[in-house]
């Protein structure tokens, strides 16, 4: 069984899908081993950050002409990021945002499952989408029980957010996967995670411009 270290960067830990996804492509490929140069190169991370992770998430190491093998770099993906072991969750909110996630098939790769979903809305409490039954929040708690569902998904008005987050955690949940754009309290035995739409675009349109005026420079040269 791989031996992680007791502490690992959160950027390793932002890394790993990646590594995971690019070593799936490339085995799909038909490779047969993979080098660092190779992910480096697909990536753009540093080549001596890819050398450095792999060392922290593969138990095998790597022939030094060859690379690592390329289904064993795989499974020992697989195995540093837990994704084999499926984490059950609900999501409360189902708008575009909530019905695009509970509509992605995905997220199972890498280890989540959302069993059902909540809403206010009398028009879509009972049915289903892509299978996952969506409940009214006075259930919240019996299926939280019922599922073990550990993280919560909140995809809901601002104004809403942190009653329902709130009241997801005081059914039993350990993690908030919270998309509203809003700031969040949670306990301090409480794992949250902000998806911050806004600052995501801020940073997307900085590097798209940082971009372009690296373009026109070269251009002049």
């Amino acid at each position: 069984m791989n031996t992680k270290p007791k502490s690992i960067s959160k950027n390793l830990v932002y890394r790993v899908p990646i590594y995971l996804t690019i070593s799936r492509r490339l085995v799909d490929e038909g490779a047969k081993y993979i080098t660092a140069p190779q992910i480096s190169d697909i990536t753009g991370i540093n080549v001596e950050t890819v050398k450095k992770d792999l060392s922290q998430i593969c138990k095998t190491p790597g022939n030094p002409k060859l690379g690592r093998e390329a289904t064993t770099m795989v499974e020992e993906i697989l195995e540093f990021g837990v994704y084999t072991k499926l984490t059950n969750a609900i999501l409360i909110g189902v708008g575009h945002l909530g019905r695009a996630l509970l509509n992605y098939s995905g997220f199972a790769e890498w280890g989540l499952h959302i069993a059902a979903g909540f809403d206010r809305d009398p028009k879509i409490i009972g049915t289903k989408i892509d299978g996952k039954p969506i409940y009214e929040m006075d259930d919240l708690s019996r299926i939280i029980k019922e599922t073990d569902a550990e993280i919560a998904i909140i995809t809901v008005p601002k104004e809403y957010a942190q009653q329902l987050v709130d009241f997801a955690i005081a059914a039993g949940v350990k993690a908030i996967w919270n998309f509203a754009p809003t700031h969040i309290n949670v306990p301090d035995d409480v794992i949250l995670q902000n998806e911050n739409m806004a600052s995501s675009l801020s940073l997307l349109n900085y590097n798209l411009k940082a971009s372009k005026r690296k373009r026109k420079v070269a251009k002049k040269r």
